[in-house]
């Protein structure tokens, strides 16, 4: 979790500095996007791991 938080704060960084510097902000937006994206795949492996982990559970109990 702390790794998705992390990306989101470098996110929020990047666009605030588009902010003040309009010269460089198609940079710092494109680099907020890719902290965006890395955030959601973060969470996506975290929810496919949890999946994973429930339904290997089920199924040793109901092997058993």
């Amino acid at each position: 979790m702390d790794k998705i938080q992390e990306c989101r704060e470098q996110e929020s960084r990047c666009r605030q500095r588009a902010m003040y510097d309009p010269e460089s902000a198609w940079k710092w937006l494109s680099e907020a996007e890719m902290w965006q994206r890395r955030a959601e795949e973060y969470r996506s492996s975290l929810f496919e791991e949890c999946n994973f982990t429930s339904s290997s559970d089920s199924e040793k109990s109901n092997a058993a």
